[in-house]
């Protein structure tokens, strides 16, 4: 069994998962009648006195839970199958967190380096086997508003690639907001990818609006593309400001909102321009409203405006979905 548990920075995601790490151990020790190991391993490299108090508050949080600490910041699979390896056979296990890993290994010394995803993946694969149960703690990956340099963007992307992998291989998907779990993956209750594509495909007769939002490098592209396959595809980033009025469907919209802006037009004119020119259009944006808010002014405007459009988008759509680490959900 795995859980993967994402969300953003406070959210309450590390509380969340420790304590769904800790309930399956007493489940399993009640029912076998046998002491189960509970092991936490900790990748955030202790190199400043910022992460030395994150990480003495997260000691503070696991002491007294039966917790054995490994302190292993890259190179997952290489620990497991070491000399020294911990025998995790039946053990309950959390990893915490990805985000960290994923640096460790971009760049330390010792780190993968290019092969960061690869080394991050098959590391945890091999955890999930050896293990009884395992909770993997990650970020969501945001997209923030004012563009990020390359390094950060490949560091996101890779996070992002990271994650979609392990939503993939996980029992089940979990995003804390708040404090308050919002199931992505494994609820008996939750509309399967089936169900949506068959959902998509009574509706593609319809001419309203459809909407597919999210975080940055989520595979919302490629989940539209499994919903509606046939349509022609424009880019935000660079098709014709007139495209608006023609196209079938239009990825990373909130390139497009902010070269509209930069032009000198308005979101009312847009909003404006889309419901009455081409209101069945099929929309693919960015959600760009997390994270701090921009010093610069433009910034501050094309950050509220995708969100104004959106909404406005939203409220007239007949469809909108959100994806979490490749997973779609319906949300209207």
């Amino acid at each position: 069994m795995m859980e993967l548990v994402t969300g953003g920075s406070g959210s309450g995601k590390s509380a969340y998962a420790e304590n769904m790490v800790c309930q399956s151990r007493r489940r399993l020790q009640e029912k076998e009648k046998r002491e189960i190991p509970l092991y936490y391993i900790a990748d955030m490299f202790p190199y400043g006195r910022e992460t030395e108090e994150k990480i003495e508050n997260h000691r503070q949080m696991r002491a007294g839970k039966g917790f054995h600490t490994l302190e292993w910041y890259q190179d997952l699979a290489g620990k497991l199958t070491g000399e020294d390896a911990p025998d995790l056979s039946g053990a309950c296990v959390l990893l915490e967190c990805v985000s960290n890993l994923t640096a460790n290994e971009m760049y330390m010394e010792s780190g993968a380096g290019e092969n960061t995803v690869e080394a991050a993946v098959s590391g945890i694969r091999l955890l999930k086997e050896r293990c009884r149960h395992l909770v993997v703690v990650t970020n969501e990956v945001f997209a923030e508003s004012e563009p990020d340099s390359p390094e950060m963007s490949v560091y996101k992307k890779n996070l992002a690639q990271i994650n979609r992998a392990l939503a993939e291989m996980a029992d089940r998907v979990s995003e804390v907001v708040y404090g308050r779990r919002i199931p992505v993956k494994g609820d008996p209750r939750q509309t399967d990818g089936q169900k949506l594509q068959e959902q998509a495909a009574e509706e593609r007769g319809r001419t309203g609006m459809k909407l597919v939002t999210g975080g940055a490098y989520q595979g919302k592209l490629g989940y539209a593309k499994e919903l509606y396959p046939d349509v022609v595809w424009k880019d935000g980033a660079e098709c014709g400001l007139q495209d608006i009025e023609t196209c079938e469907a239009l990825d990373r919209f909130h390139l497009f909102v902010r070269r509209w802006l930069e032009a000198g037009r308005t979101k009312e004119e847009l909003i404006d321009t889309v419901l009455e020119k081409n209101s069945g259009i099929l929309i693919v944006c960015d959600e760009v409203g997390c994270g701090l808010v921009p010093v610069d002014a433009f910034e501050r405007e094309y950050r509220e405006a995708v969100g104004r459009i959106c909404t406005a988008f939203a409220d007239r759509a007949d469809r909108v979905d959100r994806v979490v680490c490749g997973i779609g959900m319906r949300i209207k």
